[in-house]
């Protein structure tokens, strides 16, 4: 009987102790936005995809607006991160008390100036104020955009020689959606379909016409699309 109560001691004090908490090697790991572990097919297990760029850097004001040489090339380092990158948005801000016709105004001006001599399109520029104190605050450049990541296919190779099971390589589409990251013009059209063009309604107008008169709509054959040898080649 004593055996028993200890037993039956034992088994309620294993009931009653908490969980232990999981390790931290069977903690949840951060999701790869380029990898997919199911896959519908073996070529789709990797993919590019999009990031979100933004940021902010300062330019203090200077008399009458006049950028220093730095102030220029801190500009033209931004152009080149973020203008290339899916039509980047910059907003210039000033101090909520700084005048209209202040340095501050003046320096963001001539800012928006540098950017559009940069290839910013106007339509990407706008400016705005943030709240301050004070007047004499530095100039608030915001930018966001953006950007296509692809997969990296340095590491975590299979053996090529071992064929037996006739398996495809763990990097199988990996170097294809990494170069789709790369070529492509507008990272967004990985996360929307891209907006259709307008039809060439001259044309088709043409084709219709032919059509109706029972003519001939394909484009008339000329010799550069013969496909014929050039004769210069003997």
């Amino acid at each position: 009987m004593a055996s028993l109560a200890i037993l039956c001691a034992l088994l309620a004090s294993c009931a009653e102790a908490p969980l232990a908490p999981l390790s931290s090697s069977t903690a949840a790991k951060k999701v790869n936005p380029t990898y997919d572990p199911r896959p519908a097919t073996p070529l789709s297990q990797y993919r590019a995809s999009t990031e979100e760029l933004d940021g902010q850097i300062a330019l203090a004001p200077h008399t009458s607006g006049q950028l220093s040489e730095a102030q220029k090339t801190a500009l033209k380092t931004l152009v080149t991160k973020v203008a290339s990158l899916s039509e980047g948005a910059f907003v210039l801000r000033i101090a909520g008390p700084d005048p209209e016709s202040g340095d501050a105004a003046m320096t963001a001006q001539a800012a928006a100036d540098q950017l559009r001599a940069l290839g910013v399109s106007t339509d990407r520029i706008s400016f705005g104020r943030y709240d301050a104190p004070q007047r004499g605050g530095p100039v608030q450049i915001s930018y966001s955009a953006f950007a296509a990541i692809g997969p990296n296919c340095k590491k975590g190779w299979d053996d090529f020689s071992a064929t037996g099971e006739n398996n495809v390589t763990r990097h199988f589409g990996c170097a294809t959606a990494s170069n789709l990251a790369a070529m492509i013009a507008d990272p967004r059209d990985l996360q929307r379909p891209a907006a259709e063009t307008s039809a060439d309604a001259t044309r088709r107008i043409n084709v219709l016409g032919k059509y109706r008169k029972g003519e001939t709509t394909s484009t008339s054959k000329d010799d550069q699309a013969s496909g014929a040898v050039s004769q210069s080649v003997k």
